[in-house]
């Protein structure tokens, strides 16, 4: 999944060559600095990207996927839109509208790159909102298919989508998952967040509201599972302590996206 120091060169030298903005630019209340600082971090170390306040997991959880596989290509993406206004990352076209362009980002909500990046694809995808602020939750929230369909748009082969959004899922879908990660391929969990929090982690939930990503190999023997996923700007294992068994895991568990990176 970890993209290769070739790749990584390739990106930052796009980053040094940025362009200069042009008058009347997209993004009036974003500075380049903060742009061209948080690109260099998240190439290096692509747990830096967060969704910070805002309900951007799933862009989130999408582009730690991309930074992990091809890092130029979500280099060129926010340098694009930062300097015109619009992006194609793969065959994706992405076009925010006026409200997402014009919003100056909280430093202390979400960083000024990670604004640009999630908030631009999540508000291209609306047909009626507008994502115009990090407290905007229902403009934020993604829909079924949405993460399959962005893997798709940027070449990933074989992606499969086995989500939905009230009935949890079970041992089959976890064995699923966890023969796909050990196959190479990208696996994104939709949980709900309780999964996350000792003390709420085995707390029965009725829908997904969170989307990670798997980030190694699951610890999965028989009746137990424990694995390490990014979430929030950072790897972290769930559980906290221990293990879940297949029942407790499946009381937060909604389902996966995954897909097979290709990397001609």
């Amino acid at each position: 999944m970890f993209a290769g120091d070739m790749r990584k060169s390739y990106a930052l030298s796009l980053i040094d060559k940025f362009p200069a903005p042009p008058k009347g630019r997209p993004f009036p209340r974003i500075e380049l600095a903060d742009i061209v600082a948080g690109l260099r971090e998240r190439v290096q170390d692509p747990t830096k990207q967060a969704q910070g306040a805002a309900d951007l997991c799933c862009p989130a959880a999408f582009f730690y996927c991309v930074l992990n596989y091809k890092p130029e290509l979500y280099v060129q993406y926010v340098i694009d839109l930062f300097t015109t206004g619009r992006a194609r990352i793969g065959s994706l076209e992405v076009k925010p509208g006026a409200g997402c362009r014009v919003y100056q980002p909280p430093k202390d909500k979400i960083a000024a790159v990670d604004w640009v990046a999630l908030a631009s694809l999540r508000d291209s995808d609306n047909m009626i909102m507008d994502l115009s602020s990090v407290s905007d939750r229902v403009a934020a929230r993604s829909r079924e298919g949405e993460v399959g369909k962005w893997l798709r748009g940027i070449g990933y082969r074989e992606v499969r989508d086995d989500a939905n959004n009230y009935f949890c899922k079970g041992r089959k879908e976890i064995e699923a998952f966890d023969r796909d990660i050990r196959a190479n391929r990208d696996v994104c969990l939709f949980v709900n967040d309780n999964m996350l929090y000792e003390g709420k982690d085995r707390l029965k939930s009725t829908f997904w509201n969170h989307c990670v990503v798997v980030d190694d190999v699951p610890d999965f023997k028989r009746d137990q599972i424990s694995l390490s996923v990014y979430s929030w700007g950072e790897v972290q294992r769930i559980p906290k302590v221990g293990w879940f068994t297949v029942e407790e895991f499946s009381r937060n568990f909604y389902g996966y996206v995954s897909g097979t990176p290709t990397f001609n």
